[in-house]
């Protein structure tokens, strides 16, 4: 299958990535379980993970509980990355959201908004083709947050997904986030049918950060006979945001 690939993907247009470092972390709008606000621990966890690609979630852009920082130009400012912000709503004075940190070139971005059940807080899906330092083909980056509590609404983020990959055949595509669901969860199960779960069978917990009992936090790719996964971990940083970062390398052929 392998050397398939290896004649195939050049025909496509693709061209294999000696590694692409992929890190998700839910930053809790940069404020740590010692309820202090403070970037620079985050920076430090994206900095040492040296991920290439770093999709991060509950993003306050300019809000007053962060006193009207723009979290993004300060994060990749700190972080050497390129940022890129999707807003879901506007929130407490600014904006809230995903978002992404790249080395590399961003060639175009989109946010899609995941449609909600009646009351429930604004989802999105912030959708960004991108170009890595060591990719000559172009890569498809989805960055996400699901609802907690509303299934419909995390299935819908789900099928969201899928239709945004399936609208670029053309691009290998990974998609990175909070599902705010377990791996048996009906959504999960769903991905699973047409993406690659990093860590699939290993116990990757993210939640509660102190002691963490369940995986909230994912990274996806397809074609699945596409990538290869060489390694998944859960980073031990327990005091910068109530999630523990999830960071993969992955191998586009």
């Amino acid at each position: 299958m392998r050397v398939f690939l290896a004649l195939l993907l050049p025909l496509l247009g693709w061209s294999a990535c000696k590694e692409v470092r992929v890190l998700t972390y839910n930053i809790h709008h940069g404020e740590g379980i010692d309820g202090k606000f403070d970037l620079e621990r985050i920076a430090k966890v994206i900095r040492q993970s040296r991920a290439d690609i770093v999709a991060l979630q509950e993003v306050d852009q300019r809000t007053k509980r962060v006193g009207g920082v723009d979290t993004l130009a300060a994060l990749g400012e700190l972080t050497n990355r390129r940022p890129l912000f999707g807003k879901s709503m506007s929130y407490d004075g600014g904006e809230y959201g995903n978002a992404l940190l790249v080395r590399g070139n961003i060639l175009r971005h989109s946010v899609h908004p995941i449609p909600a059940s009646p009351n429930r807080e604004p989802r999105s899906i912030l959708r960004a083709e991108v170009r890595l330092r060591d990719c000559a083909h172009p890569i498809l980056i989805m960055a996400t947050h699901w609802d907690h509590q509303s299934q419909p609404d995390r299935m819908a983020g789900a099928e969201l997904a899928n239709k945004l990959a399936n609208d670029s055949p053309d691009l290998p595509a990974i998609l990175a986030g909070d599902f705010n669901a377990n791996p048996t969860n009906a959504a999960v199960k769903f991905l699973s049918g047409t993406w690659m779960i990093s860590g699939a069978s290993a116990e990757l917990h993210t939640y509660p950060v102190e002691q963490p009992k369940v995986q909230l936090d994912y990274i996806l790719a397809r074609p699945t006979a596409a990538w290869t996964l060489r390694d998944a971990t859960v980073l031990p940083e327990i005091l910068a945001s109530d999630h523990r970062p999830l960071l993969a390398t992955l191998r586009l052929y």
